[in-house]
């Protein structure tokens, strides 16, 4: 992922601070709104190479462990519903990009009914993030919508 980031840089002549554009898209390790584990991604728009990730998990081994000695940690596990695993995932992601990899994400590219961008939309200043639709779900979109109509 830091040669994906390196790649952009290299695009943009070493700016201290590149501003690019990324698709993210979540996904569960089951349908809906039940699963235990989630992952979201972010994929750089002038590469296609992934950026970064951040996998989800409602739940954490250590702490369910009952007879063996506890072992001290900082546990991890998502704190909410697993359809919020996504807008907190994308929130991370673009929160420590400027630092790890020294990208800002300005455009964001996603499906329409996503609520991580209104959890981004202002994270490096006051509509500093713009939203686009990503084609490959407007077309996943339309299709279920035809298909809908076919039945009919």
């Amino acid at each position: 992922m830091n040669e994906a980031a390196a790649e952009i840089h290299e695009k943009n002549n070493f700016d201290e601070v590149v501003q690019c554009g990324v698709s993210v898209d979540g996904t569960w390790q089951r349908r809906g709104h039940l699963s235990l584990n989630g992952c979201v991604s972010a994929i750089s728009i002038d590469t296609g190479k992934v950026l970064d990730m951040e996998v989800m998990s409602i739940m954490c081994r250590l702490c369910l462990k009952k007879h063996e000695n506890r072992i001290a940690h900082e546990c991890e596990k998502h704190v909410g519903s697993s359809g919020a695993m996504e807008p907190v995932g994308v929130y991370q992601i673009f929160e420590r990009s400027a630092e790890t990899r020294k990208l800002q994400y300005v455009h964001f590219y996603g499906d329409a009914d996503s609520k991580s961008f209104d959890a981004v939309k202002n994270i490096y200043g006051e509509n500093s993030v713009k939203k686009f639709e990503c084609i490959g779900h407007i077309q996943k979109r339309v299709g279920s919508r035809l298909r809908k109509l076919k039945l009919k």
